[in-house]
């Protein structure tokens, strides 16, 4: 019975190894690749590897946070810029040293064995660019991550003729801590429960103080006839209240007979008190 048990185990083991020799091998570069990222020190699609040739190598990055706490998920970009005109698509190969990579709706991706490869290529925007978006969730270990990612700049003229296509490779390195980022400050909600006391507003009181001596414009102690026509001037509205605020005895804004005669009679005796 151990001896059955052992082959059995043997035999998995075998599958299992043919299944992962097989799986790169059975995508085809134009509908993704896996195996090619450069991780643990991988080839790449390249000459070498009898893949793709002929073409200019792009350049390649990574775009998303660099520090993310335990377990936490974030989207990720990989950019491919192409550096030669003929080379209007490209394909993708990203993988990582730990946590899951996960798909993002909409994107013509596929996961593999936890690689994720394109389905066809992408073709550039007017920039020369193709990105390829995708998430990542941190592991439950802190520690630093990297992945792995390879982009292959191709001429896209024909899928099973990989001539005039080059790849390059990256990485990017993600700090998982077990502390949670410093959110940013936003503003507390408001409390609908009971309207917030008024604060009482103080309004500025006028008080209507009589002037010390009716109609005398130029602070002088006397009353002149100038100053007495100036407030008659005003009292008609033929000139502004500026241009002798003494004639408003009562400071209401206006100049009323009763304030006239309060100034003639400051002209005619000592400047007082009208």
């Amino acid at each position: 019975m151990p001896a059955r048990r052992t082959h059995k185990r043997r035999f998995g083991f075998a599958i299992a190894a043919w299944i992962a020799l097989q799986v790169p091998s059975a995508l085809a570069s134009s509908t993704g690749i896996i195996g090619y990222s450069g991780k643990n020190g991988g080839t790449t699609c390249n000459t070498q590897a009898g893949c793709h040739s002929g073409g200019t190598a792009p350049l390649v990055h990574f775009e998303g946070p660099t520090e993310l706490p335990l377990g936490m998920m974030a989207t990720f970009k990989f950019v491919v810029q192409s550096q030669a005109t003929a080379q209007t698509a490209a394909g993708f190969d990203v993988a990582v040293s730990g946590g899951k990579l996960g798909l993002v709706t909409g994107q013509d991706e596929q996961l593999v064995l936890n690689e994720l490869t394109h389905r066809s290529p992408e073709v550039n925007d007017a920039n020369g660019q193709a990105m390829f978006t995708f998430t990542w969730t941190a592991p439950a270990t802190p520690g630093t991550y990297t992945l792995y990612g390879a982009g292959n700049s191709v001429n896209n003229t024909n899928p099973h003729l990989p001539t005039g296509d080059f790849p390059a490779v990256t990485t990017y390195a993600i700090v998982v801590t077990a502390d949670m980022p410093t959110p940013t400050a936003t503003p507390s909600p408001t409390d609908t429960s009971a309207p917030p006391s008024a604060t009482p507003t103080t309004t500025p009181t006028t008080t209507n103080t009589p002037v010390q001596c009716a109609g005398d414009c130029d602070h002088d102690g006397v009353v002149t006839v100038d100053e007495i026509m100036t407030g008659t001037s005003i009292a008609l509205q033929l000139m502004p209240h500026s241009a002798c605020p003494e004639a408003d005895v009562n400071n209401d804004g206006s100049v009323t007979v009763d304030e006239l005669i309060a100034a003639m009679n400051a002209a005619t005796g000592s400047c007082r008190q009208p």
